[in-house]
């Protein structure tokens, strides 16, 4: 299917249904305007978190206002070191009467508004999607080139987002993720509409047999609880996002801990957070027995931990799983040791690399020395070239060769490669380059 930055999506969780709007274009501008005549409202209440670009804040606005009298309220600002995550709940603080349009980030979406416009990726992907009671009907537009304009690190911490839906919900997707991911943590506009479709077809797929989130949704919020905590104790001390991952982090390592995992599933987290430039450890001299005390604080009456990627941990039918505060503070002593443990992994991994090219040097005959190879995927590797094979066990014939590398034959002046991809090679694709 091809991709694009435009994108419609319901989510319907019992008799409560939102739609996911996601376009680019200054043209769109005037579809939001339509819908938000749609509701009929005699007053609206633009909510906003203090985190919305200005301009885009005042077109709203003024859409708005072109359709009915519309007042301000700006959500009441709190210390980045006591705020907690919201996880999709509304917003406590008491809002003038009127039809509510959220602007901004997490705290503004997850105030229950009948629009939303998220203008992050972590709102975009988390509170914004969410089915917020009492408001039935709702809309969340996302302009998907803004995000994609939007400074990295906000990108990155929305990115985080998208790692707890693939980790806890849709554990397929966690190789495209994890080649998609990188540090820089800049997408187009194209590449955002489709993380966004990924997490909002997760929450619909939950929300539609678990309206309440009491059930299989709670894997909608895996490891927020310890995010909160770590937000709580470290937050002046982290980026923006690493809360979040350390929360993630800190779930798989209690997993660990209890014995609840079928098998280690904290690499395939490091694998992922690392490569979208999130920590992997707790900054250096952070208070452990006060984060251990916050998340036991966090984390009642139980946790949701998980078995197997994308499968939660269940015990008597329930998936909160109570933790006490000696395995917590274990999970935390863990996390705080891991700096030194990345350096090594980063060290044996650097040997084992030369190792494995200093072996593929010496087992190349020497007819082959100086030919190019041309992997087919990033699995190929830069492993010796395998016999010429046709991938179904029987010889090659002519230049067929298999998908681990294709060395170069010579035809006259020009070099022919032949590069073979799919299950076993099955399709070949013939290049030519100039000698």
């Amino acid at each position: 299917m091809r991709r694009s930055a435009r994108l419609d999506r319901r989510i319907q969780a019992g008799a409560a249904h939102l739609a996911l709007a996601v376009r680019e274009g200054e043209y769109s501008w005037g579809e939001l305007g339509a819908r938000i005549a749609e509701f009929e409202a005699q007053r609206f209440v633009l909510v906003t978190d203090g985190t919305a670009p200005p301009e885009q804040l005042a077109r709203v606005r003024a859409l708005a206002a072109a359709r009915a009298p519309t007042v301000l309220h700006e959500l009441r600002a709190r210390s980045r070191g006591t705020a907690p995550a919201t996880g999709g709940r509304a917003d406590a603080e008491p809002l003038p009467d009127g039809t509510v349009i959220a602007v901004g980030g997490e705290r503004a979406c997850a105030v229950p508004a009948a629009v939303r416009v998220p203008t992050d990726l972590a709102a975009a992907c988390g509170p914004a999607l969410t089915l917020h009671r009492p408001v039935p009907a709702a809309l969340a537009w996302v302009r998907s080139d803004l995000l994609a304009a939007g400074p990295a690190p906000r990108t990155r911490a929305g990115l985080v987002a998208v790692v707890r839906h693939v980790l806890a919900v849709c554990p397929a997707h966690c190789p495209p993720l994890a080649d998609l991911l990188t540090p820089g943590a800049r997408h187009d506009a194209r590449t955002l509409t489709a993380l966004l479709a990924l997490c909002a077809d997760a929450r619909a797929a939950l929300v539609c047999f678990d309206p309440d989130e009491t059930g299989p949704a709670l894997a909608l919020g895996y490891g927020r609880s310890l995010a909160a905590a770590v937000r709580a104790t470290l937050g002046p001390a982290l980026a923006p996002g690493d809360a979040d991952a350390l929360g993630l982090l800190l779930a798989a390592a209690v997993a660990a801990r209890l014995g609840v995992a079928a098998r280690p599933t904290g690499r395939a987290h490091r694998d992922l957070l690392a490569r979208n430039g999130s920590a992997t450890a707790l900054p250096a001299g952070a208070d452990l027995d006060r984060l251990a005390a916050a998340a036991v604080a966090a984390t009642r009456p139980g946790l949701l931990l998980l078995a197997d990627l994308g499968r939660p941990y269940c015990v008597d039918g329930r998936l909160l799983t109570p933790v006490d505060g000696a395995v917590l503070r274990s999970a935390v002593v863990e996390l705080a040791a891991r700096v030194a443990h990345d350096a090594q992994d980063a060290h044996d991994a650097q040997d084992a690399r030369g190792a494995h090219e200093a072996q593929v040097a010496q087992d190349i005959r020497p007819d082959q020395r100086g030919r190019v190879t041309v992997p087919h995927s990033r699995a190929a590797g830069t492993g010796p070239v395998a016999p010429p094979n046709r991938g179904d066990g029987r010889p090659a014939a002519g230049r067929e060769q298999d998908g681990t590398g294709s060395p170069c034959g010579r035809d006259g002046r020009r070099r022919s490669v032949e590069i073979r991809s799919g299950p076993a090679g099955t399709a070949a694709q013939q290049k030519e380059f100039p000698s």
